[in-house]
């Protein structure tokens, strides 16, 4: 067997913690996604779950608290209002389409990484990229939906919220799996192209190069998404600095979240020979929620420190999208 990509070292297959390991972490993730799944569907009331097919009844933010308000013409908010979210309410799709192809294009990726890398370090992969997703995205969309009240940005403007995602059929926290399952078969692919592209490169440039696709792919993915035709998610009105009608912060964030996961994924076999697989797996996951924290932290930073560059550049308003756009 030959190993596509020669910077990561071959962890042998250890059968009885693998077994265990397997058991207990695929378990818990489906528990977590049976019960969230449960929550966002039946009980969205509980996470003040917005509505897709009543949009006259959003609060924090509100319709005309989006970014989307501002970029839609009079007819278009008018059918937004009239039809809802599209294919918003359509169950089926999401569960059927939404859900299964992306499942299936995980499970392709899977695969691969449990026939090169073995079953440790591609369950390690998936896991460990799936809450490293769920939480990410969850923290800050319910730390938006349930900021007491309006605050203001550096540059003086409201900020109304963070943003949502209004389809899916299964869902982790308040992301839906497609983002997780998405975010593993995305970040797998550019970690293991950088590998190959630059065998010769060290960890650290490798990682960046995978960051730099993967930020790359989400520059031209995120737009269409959040385009009034398909509406997979909402930003809210607030950010200091727009990048094609979305928030900076989250292209920062793809880079961020594959950079540091390519780093803590590759000395995964490091770790392992310095203290055995069990404590190399419990430190792997230790990182990545320290990680969470520390990105949720360093945006909070940031958002401050360029919004005062900004006003100090006598900038006191982002830019506006057209409508229409």
């Amino acid at each position: 067997m030959t190993d596509p990509s020669p910077t990561v070292a071959f962890a042998p297959p250890d059968p009885s913690f693998d077994k265990r390991f397997g058991w207990i972490a695929f378990g818990l993730l489906f528990l977590v996604i049976l019960v969230s799944t449960y929550v966002h569907h039946l009980e969205p009331q509980l996470l003040k779950v917005p509505d897709n097919t009543d949009i006259a009844s959003w609060t924090n933010p509100t319709f005309e608290q989006t970014v989307l308000y501002d970029r839609l013409t009079d007819d278009a908010k008018a059918k937004l209002l009239s039809e809802g979210v599209p294919q918003g309410d359509d169950l089926l799709f999401q569960f059927l389409v939404m859900d299964l192809f992306t499942v299936l294009l995980g499970w392709i990726c899977f695969r691969h990484a449990n026939k090169y890398f073995g079953f440790w370090m591609a369950s390690c992969f998936l896991i460990g990229s799936f809450v490293f997703t769920g939480l990410e995205e969850s923290m800050w969309i319910l730390l938006g939906r349930f900021q007491p009240g309006t605050t203001s940005s550096p540059v003086g403007e409201p900020v109304y919220g963070t943003y949502w995602f209004t389809k899916g059929g299964f869902w982790f926290l308040e992301t839906p799996i497609t983002a997780c399952i998405g975010w593993f078969f995305l970040a797998y692919s550019c970690v293991l192209v950088a590998g190959k592209v630059f065998p010769n490169m060290g960890l650290t440039g490798r990682a960046t190069v995978g960051g730099l696709i993967a930020m790359g792919i989400d520059l031209w993915m995120d737009p269409i998404a959040t385009s009034p035709e398909l509406m997979n998610w909402v930003w809210a009105k607030g950010d200091v600095l727009l990048i094609l009608g979305i928030p900076h912060t989250n292209f920062v964030g793809w880079f961020l979240l594959i950079f540091l996961f390519a780093i803590f994924w590759e000395n995964l076999p490091r770790f392992e020979q310095r203290w055995g697989r069990a404590k190399a797996t419990a430190l792997f996951y230790a990182m990545i929620f320290g990680t969470e924290i520390a990105i949720l932290l360093f945006f909070v930073v940031w958002i401050q420190i360029l919004g005062n560059l900004f006003s100090l550049a006598g900038i006191d308003h982002t830019v506006a999208i057209p409508k229409g756009w």
